[in-house]
């Protein structure tokens, strides 16, 4: 595969696959652990310092293994290629197709905002986007790039619009009172129920892993990866923070925390009834660089596995024109499209979404094998405040993932069942291949 992005389309690959529909609504999931504006802006800003933590760690190694197939290559290499499967396989059978459907679904739902439309016919609709988009990325990896950077471009003015509205035009009082962080001092229960806030921040954050995916199309790996995933997230951070203090500064903070659709209605308290009309054409494009990224990307990890013998051979092939896995690309849209029709999606989702955090953990501890396993390998990046950094993002992980067990626990021993449910695959794709199972020197 030819390298063909440049930092400009790194960046919007990193800031198209963390911006989704969650800074939308999650802050409202936020609020209701909280008790003051104060408290909800500390505790997105938590999440963006923990997204930086990780983006950090992701930068040093995607600068280290300037190929495709993202934390695939990294857990193979510092643990085992069953370790790496079992991520991948995560990608293909809930993460990436989930959310695939279930961002499509909500795309054409918000269509539906003005354009009538049944439920029957927003799945067909739904679908349809995957396919064309997904026919759009089999025609090389430059016209599905420009097509992402065209939506998440314009994601990205929909939120400074918004953001620009609540700051400089809109019928709220100019002055607002944030509150104190800690209204009745640091208790362990304001610490639980903080932690509990954050969740949907995090979960919101997510997503700047997708450039090493694709980091071996990437031109001049060893500069524009970590450049790309480091600027990226911090202007995902700066948008995030200011759009939550919009949102503060609309509505109070009961109403924040009992709102099913925040962004929507805050424009609304701000501009009038036309402002929801506007945050509906804001989702519509969201969701749209959302999925443009998802399509984009995805495919790579699936192809890296391929090729090494460790996943369905067939998405291994590349387009003899275009040069992209065309094959992984339709296993991908099919798949997803399966989800969709099934409804099964929304399940599989909160099943494993969590999976994101364990395999962020295991990538924050790869970084740190690999710093003693391969010491003189080339490090054209290296991670700062190393090795506290990545040990601080590891711990972070383990939280997250302790924390979502402690709140769901059947729900998450599921989503460990579907986790693991790769592993046969595993064993019998290597025994076809006649691969070692161990990963092996980069």
């Amino acid at each position: 595969m030819k390298r063909t992005l440049g930092t400009f389309d790194a960046a919007m690959i990193v800031t198209g696959a963390i911006i989704g529909a969650g800074i939308f609504m999650n802050p409202a999931e936020s609020a209701k652990y909280l008790q003051t504006p104060a408290q909800l802006l500390f505790v997105w800003g938590l999440g963006g310092v923990t997204a930086l933590l990780g983006a950090v760690c992701f930068a040093e190694l995607g600068a280290m293994f300037a190929r495709s197939g993202g934390q695939y290559v990294y857990l193979e290499k510092a643990f085992s290629r069953w370790l790496g499967f079992l991520f991948g396989w995560t990608v293909f059978s809930t993460i990436q197709t989930g959310a695939l459907a279930a961002v499509s679904y909500t795309c054409i739902r918000f269509v539906g905002y003005f354009v009538p439309l049944g439920e029957g016919l927003t799945s067909l609709l739904a679908a349809g986007l995957i396919l064309v988009l997904s026919l759009v990325n089999t025609f090389g990896i430059r016209p599905g790039s420009i097509v992402q950077n065209i939506f998440n471009s314009l994601k990205i003015i929909a939120l400074l619009a918004l953001i620009a509205i609540g700051l400089f035009w809109n019928k709220t009082p100019e002055t607002i009172s944030l509150g104190p962080v800690f209204p009745d001092g640091i208790s362990l229960r304001m610490v639980s129920l903080m932690g509990l806030a954050l969740m949907p921040a995090l979960f919101s954050y997510g997503g700047w892993q997708n450039l090493n995916f694709v980091g071996g199309e990437v031109k001049n790996p060893s500069r524009t990866i970590p450049l790309a995933i480091l600027a990226g997230v911090v202007l995902v951070v700066v948008i995030y923070m200011l759009s939550n203090f919009v949102y503060v500064k609309a509505l109070p903070l009961d109403k924040v925390a009992g709102s099913t659709k925040l962004a929507s209605d805050a424009v609304e308290a701000m501009v009038g009834p036309w402002g929801a009309k506007f945050i509906a054409l804001a989702v519509i494009v969201s969701t749209l660089g959302f999925l443009s990224v998802a399509i984009l990307t995805g495919p790579r990890v699936y192809a890296a596995m391929a090729q090494e013998g460790a996943f369905f051979p067939a998405a291994g092939r590349l387009h003899p024109r275009f040069q992209t896995p065309y094959l992984a690309i339709a296993l991908q849209a099919v798949w997803s499209c399966g989800l969709l029709f099934t409804k099964s999606y929304g399940q599989l989702l909160e099943f494993v979404t969590f999976g994101d955090w364990i395999f962020y953990g295991l990538t924050a501890a790869a970084l740190l094998v690999m710093r003693r396993k391969f010491p003189d390998m080339p490090r054209p990046y290296r991670a700062w405040g190393y090795p506290v950094v990545p040990a601080l993002f590891l711990l972070i992980s383990v939280a997250v993932v302790v924390n979502v067990f402690a709140m769901s626990f059947l729900k998450s021993l599921i989503g460990v069942g579907i986790i693991l449910a790769g592993l046969p695959v595993y064993w019998m794709s290597r025994s076809r291949s006649g691969a070692p199972a161990q990963g092996s020197r980069p």
